[in-house]
């Protein structure tokens, strides 16, 4: 069965604008007591936005270092099994080297990167405690999933393998 079409439309914009122009008169409230949406509620100071702005920058940049740590963890995963080829013909021992070197900046950029979380997060005394404790656990649970990374390679893959050693030594000291 067809629908039936729609033969006239009325733009009644102007009618809305005018009704809440209205109310705004009734209840004598000013357009800069309107909260951001238009409806009355706290006006919006920069002091709340600064507090968003630190809290979505401080997501982002954990986030960044979550992937960081995923990336590093992968990176760790394809030297083990670098480690464990064996073959006369294909020696990966530059492979091991080239990757090895790669994960130890990454492991050190990542420490530079929590640390200057970690001072971000304390920096922000903005914040209500929830705020701050949420903030601290989240830098702890970044230092902690990277060193159990490194920690997890050294275990598995320690036992004659060069490489894990030499990445333990630059390990996170936390």
């Amino acid at each position: 069965m067809p629908l039936p079409a729609v033969t006239s439309l009325r733009d009644r914009t102007n009618e809305f604008g005018a009704i809440v122009e209205r109310l705004k008169k009734q209840q004598g409230l000013s357009g800069s007591a309107l909260g951001a949406n238009g409806m009355p509620g706290p006006s919006t100071s920069a002091d709340p936005r600064s507090q968003l702005a630190h809290h979505s920058g401080f997501a982002q940049k954990a986030a960044e270092i979550g992937h960081g740590v995923h990336r590093t963890s992968m990176k760790l995963q394809k030297l083990a099994q670098l480690a464990k080829r064996t073959s006369m013909f294909d020696d990966p021992t530059s492979e091991v080297e080239e990757l090895t070197g790669i994960i130890k900046t990454d492991i050190t950029q990542l420490n530079a990167q929590i640390a200057e979380l970690q001072r971000l997060s304390l920096k922000s005394k903005e914040g209500n405690k929830q705020s701050e404790s949420h903030s601290h656990t989240v830098v702890d649970n970044l230092r902690s999933r990277l060193k159990d990374a490194t920690q997890e390679f050294k275990v598995k893959h320690a036992p004659g393998l060069h490489a894990a050693s030499c990445i333990q030594k630059n390990a996170i000291t936390a």
